[in-house]
């Protein structure tokens, strides 16, 4: 039972980090060939900054249950269609899918 899942994990674990490094170098690239730095203060800014919405406004929670709802049938539709692609491209993409429904629903203005 412990040798299969290792093996899965070994077998699974070089494409999800290959699928990050090569996110990462598209990241770098495009900077650099806009003539960017790789990491500037409005990057700081965007990943260090308050929610709009905290908990002790009445606001936050209807965007928060939207936002677990999204994330729990966007999840779910993905594992469903990507599940035989592997679980590397399936983590991959519900981070991804994950990050943007909270960005939008408790970081951005409706």
């Amino acid at each position: 039972m412990l040798m299969e899942k290792l093996g899965y994990l070994i077998s699974e674990l070089p494409i999800l980090i290959l699928m990050i490094s090569i996110a990462v170098k598209f990241v770098h690239w495009r900077r650099a060939r806009e003539g960017r730095p790789l990491s500037n203060e409005a990057d700081r800014r965007f990943l260090s900054r308050a929610a709009s919405y905290s908990p002790v406004s009445w606001q936050f929670y209807p965007r928060f249950v939207l936002a677990v709802l999204a994330v729990a049938i966007v999840g779910a539709l993905q594992i469903i269609i990507l599940a035989p692609l592997g679980a590397a491209i399936v983590t991959g993409a519900f981070i991804l899918s994950s990050a943007a429904i909270v960005y939008g629903t408790l970081f951005r203005e409706w």
